[in-house]
């Protein structure tokens, strides 16, 4: 497993790489293994499993702290845009957003670390993600930025948005507790 900064501007998201195995039988995706996953993700609390359709947007979400969590995602079926946004009010980087492909037949997951909003829209005619949380899930400290109020391209058209994430505030309006 190979660990890498996502770019020099968002070094504290990573990218693993791992392995993709294909041949008659199917497919091996391994790219959440072994004593380096510790240093990535420490406790893992939950473990996640969202399977959703084409033109579907999820996120942004996060938890306030004392309940702030890390997230490990990869997608095993589909392909999905993933996208993280820093809310961390003294980072540099505070208000940007980045994202990035996964695939079913890729090798790789990336770490979205505690201070971050994450969200993902789906490209495919449906797509599952994995994905590994460092505490539980927190309703009372559970909160989500609208993903349409930043301009993100998320490749989809006629996107669809659960309700929460469509009541969610806007991000010029957010007031970030990170």
């Amino acid at each position: 497993m190979k660990i890498s900064n996502f770019s020099d501007e968002f070094n504290d998201v990573k990218v693993v790489d791992g392995i993709y195995f294909n041949d008659e039988r199917g497919s091996l995706k391994k790219v959440m293994y072994g004593d380096k996953l510790k240093s990535l993700i420490d406790p893992i609390c939950e473990v996640i499993i969202s399977t959703s359709k084409k033109n579907v947007i999820r996120g942004l979400h996060f938890q306030n702290p004392p309940h702030d969590i890390s997230k490990l995602v990869t997608c095993v079926k589909g392909e999905i845009v993933d996208c993280f946004l820093d809310i961390r009010r003294n980072s540099k980087n505070y208000g940007k957003f980045e994202t990035i492909s996964l695939k079913h037949d890729d090798k790789k997951a990336v770490l979205i670390p505690k201070g971050f909003a994450h969200g993902f829209s789906v490209i495919s005619e449906e797509a599952m993600v994995v994905y590994l949380q460092s505490g539980d899930f927190n309703e009372e400290h559970d909160m989500a930025i609208n993903p349409i109020s930043l301009g993100i391209d998320w490749k989809v058209k006629n996107y669809i948005l659960s309700d929460k994430d469509k009541d969610a505030i806007p991000f010029k309006e957010f007031d970030s507790l990170f």
